[in-house]
């Protein structure tokens, strides 16, 4: 199987020779940052968060053979204890990859440490530079991603729950995500509240297809912008549809749901456009309970919403999330 591109292998061989040449190695904060090839299941790079494990799995869905990569996040405490964990399933954002949830691993981690959250499981998928987390319209030329939604709900889970000491079950699996992540995070709880008991989306793209400024963004998952039927597919793979055909189960199941945006965002105010403001406000018309918190003169970047002194990382909401769990 080729594992990545023959363009990033020389990139990482660059920039390790460059490090070398100047004597200053390769931090690991480097090789968190570094980039993924454009169409990768599998990240290249193995580097890994505080008591984090890189570690590959099949990937049924897309057909014998294949493979995929995630990060998964251990409290210490896993190797002596004999207790299951939640496990709180981060979701990269465009162009990003597993790597990217280190912000968050780190946080948690901390926090864990400090006594101030109780342990969890994090796992970091690589799902595709921009893949969206729906399956790809594969019926398009144009399309290059595959079933990425498949992969994750009947391939990943399943695989984390048989190897890992987890709570197999609704009310100890949750999601998190930024920006495309942060979309993906909504939809597929709202898709599948029956899997996940919450959702937390940092910046979450809730755009519109008109809204997404880039072309190939849109025709790797969805195909032709030519083609009205690409949009057709976008239009019914809305994380708005998702909420909508399910509202009852959600509102139900007590699902918690947090969302936060910067206001120097485009995502808060492109235009006159409040975009996170207007899905707020369409789970507010379903009766879907949830937060938003607009975090005054944030970017769209994580790092700068929850930049100290700013606004602190709730690991709180956590807690709450899995108070029902067994622990």
């Amino acid at each position: 199987m080729k594992r990545f591109s023959f363009l990033l292998f020389m990139t990482l061989c660059f920039e390790f020779l460059l490090a070398q040449s100047d004597n200053q190695p390769m931090t690991l904060a480097d090789s968190l940052n570094l980039p993924t090839p454009k169409e990768a299941w599998v990240d290249p790079v193995t580097a890994v968060p505080v008591n984090s494990h890189y570690v590959l799995y099949p990937t049924n869905q897309r057909g014998p053979g294949t493979e995929g990569s995630f990060v998964i996040y251990l409290p210490e405490e896993y190797q002596t204890s004999t207790r299951s964990y939640p496990v709180i399933y981060y979701l990269h954002g465009g162009t990003g990859s597993q790597r990217e949830g280190h912000w968050m691993i780190e946080r948690i981690d901390k926090a864990i440490k400090e006594g101030r959250m109780n342990p969890v499981i994090v796992v970091c998928p690589q799902a595709m530079p921009i893949g969206w987390y729906i399956n790809g319209n594969m019926q398009d030329p144009k399309v290059t991603t595959g079933p990425i939604e498949d992969v994750l709900i009947r391939d990943l889970i399943p695989y984390v729950d048989s190897h890992y000491r987890t709570i197999a079950g609704r009310e100890g699996r949750a999601l998190e995500g930024f920006s495309m992540g942060g979309r993906g995070t909504l939809r597929l709880a709202f898709e599948y509240p029956g899997i996940f008991c919450a959702a937390s989306s940092v910046a979450g793209a809730v755009v519109h297809w008109e809204e997404e400024p880039m072309v190939r963004a849109l025709e790797c998952t969805f195909g032709s912008v030519d083609n009205p039927a690409s949009k057709a597919y976008f239009d019914a793979r809305l994380p708005e549809v998702s909420a909508r055909n399910n509202a009852a189960e959600i509102i139900s199941s007590g699902m918690k749901v947090r969302m936060f945006v910067g206001t120097a965002d485009r995502l808060y105010n492109e235009n006159g456009n409040h975009i996170t403001q207007r899905f707020s406000d369409f789970l507010e018309s379903l009766g879907i309970a949830h937060t938003l918190e607009i975090v005054p003169d944030a970017t769209h970047d994580p790092n700068e919403l929850f930049k100290a002194g700013r606004k602190e990382y709730d690991v709180n909401f956590w807690d709450q999330v899995f108070e029902r769990g067994d622990r």
